[in-house]
């Protein structure tokens, strides 16, 4: 057959199957999911060719009678070519996914099952190594066939020629092939520039604070894993900061609920503070205006910390609000507190520890109940040393007719501290888990005596500082120190 018709033929063949084509390809690829589109479009080229291929097989014997036998070699040759062109397409297809994705934030989500990239390119280097030599063989084979066909004498007067023209035609067709296989790689490490470049673009925006973006899924490697994972990052990181973002109002909230200054008395130099080991905590601590020109100072710590321990600290803060106003005492108004409290966090497990202290400057005395507290420390002047103010009672929440027993103490010496605190500072550890201790706050306080309520409250915080190093706070930390002047 003349060379130019069977180009006809061939051109036919082909013209035809991309008419076809491009109705399959808007059906089947254009209205499936973006990531499932590559893997399509390599499916529909594959069979776009093989199908000119046949047609122009169909077509050679309808017009030179050419027997369907001998199209076999002709359509293993659409077969390997045609892998080629559909590699290609799909890799294009694949770039085109890619920027469409590209600078959005909706993620084409995947499964996280993958297909390596090692392994996919394993499979396309034997393929394409396969074509090659299946082209190879089929040159060869056709030239043989011409030789074996041809006189022996003529071949001998044509040898050169011969050899040349051999030469020239598989040099050629080898050429090709290698342009051919180039382009796939080329093609290939396009892709892979692309994909590493819109992940690291949303990473990059990540770093600098911003979160807006999702980096798109788009293949079943193993980059589509690490964008699934980048993007599971992402959303913990909006959810952390949605997260702080509240504890940050809750925080500004709790600090509103505390005494913005210590209350100015004459007799008396009150200093108070609390340091929350998480954004907002349980401990509280309060000063109430009480009948008969006496100062009520309240210190409480609600079980654990954190948020449940912040809400809880809100609760205990409301009931005492409520039962200063119908103040009768020290033990009255933590009965009080006690009931409600019960009542509403006994199914919770929470309880809360508390110390009360009613001061009259004026008669220079104290009452004082103690709710499972901590012991309050007392240093007076004259025995130069600190004594705990101990008493019965139990937490507050736990039973709902606890018995609170009110304390008292009259005479109170010129320059005694009272010094109330959390647990939280005696029970801080420093690097080589060693506690704190109830003793070193003895001593700091009877070695800080002469100084003001708010040196002796610095005193402390830097001593607990000092000894903590950089570790962060393990829990809540109150205190309030008073000296009666």
């Amino acid at each position: 057959m003349p060379p130019g018709t069977l180009g006809a033929l061939t051109a036919i063949g082909f013209l035809t199957a991309f008419v076809i084509r491009h109705g399959v390809v808007k059906y089947l690829v254009d209205s499936s999911r973006l990531i499932e589109q590559p893997k399509k479009q390599f499916f529909i080229e594959y069979a776009m060719v093989l199908a000119a291929g046949v047609i122009t097989i169909v077509l050679n014997n309808i017009w030179s009678s050419v027997p369907y036998v001998n199209g076999v070699v002709f359509f293993i040759g659409f077969l390997a070519f045609g892998f080629f062109i559909s590699i290609d397409m799909s890799l294009k297809r694949e770039r085109q996914v890619i920027d469409r994705s590209s600078g959005t934030s909706v993620s084409i989500m995947a499964t996280r099952k993958f297909y390596p990239l090692t392994r996919k390119f394993f499979i396309v280097a034997v393929v394409t190594n396969l074509m090659v030599m299946v082209i190879i063989i089929l040159i060869i084979g056709k030239d043989l066939a011409w030789l074996a066909g041809t006189d022996p004498d003529q071949i001998n007067l044509m040898m050169g020629i011969i050899t040349k023209t051999i030469f020239i035609e598989i040099s050629f067709v080898i050429a090709v092939l290698i342009l051919e296989v180039i382009n796939i790689l080329y093609s290939y490490s396009r892709n892979l520039k692309m994909l590493f470049n819109l992940e690291t673009s949303v990473l990059d925006r990540v770093t600098n604070g911003d979160l807006s973006r999702l980096v798109p899924v788009t293949t079943r490697d193993e980059f589509g894993v690490i964008a699934i994972d980048t993007n599971k990052m992402i959303h913990g990181l909006r959810d952390r900061i949605r997260i702080l973002s509240r504890l940050s109002v809750a925080k500004k909230v709790q600090e509103n609920l505390l005494p913005n200054q210590a209350p100015d008395l004459p007799d008396l130099d009150v200093a108070g503070s609390i340091l929350y080991c998480e954004e907002v905590g349980g401990d509280y601590y309060d000063y109430y205006q009480l009948p008969g020109n006496k100062i009520g100072i309240i210190l409480t710590d609600s079980s654990g910390h954190g948020v449940g321990a912040g809400l809880h600290m809100t609760t205990i803060r409301a009931f005492l609000q409520y039962g200063v106003e119908s103040y009768r005492g020290p033990s009255q108004l933590l009965g009080s507190v006690n009931r409600h409290l019960t009542r509403d966090s006994f199914e919770s497990g929470r309880f809360t520890t508390a110390f009360f202290v009613e001061i009259d400057p004026i008669r220079r005395s104290m009452k004082w109940v103690r709710a499972g507290h901590e012991p309050a420390l007392l240093f007076t002047p004259g025995s130069g040393r600190c004594e705990k103010l101990m008493g019965k009672g139990m937490a507050l929440g736990v039973k709902v007719d606890a018995d609170i027993h009110e304390y008292r103490i009259e005479n109170i010496e010129k320059e005694t501290v009272l010094v109330i605190y959390s647990d939280g500072i005696k029970e801080s550890r420093n690097t080589e888990n060693r506690m704190y201790g109830e003793k070193r706050i003895i001593d700091l306080v009877e070695q800080k005596a002469i100084l003001s309520a708010k040196d002796i409250e610095k005193s402390l915080k830097d001593d607990l500082h000092t000894f903590m190093g950089d570790l962060p706070l393990q829990d809540d930390i109150t205190l309030v120190v008073i000296k009666f002047l």
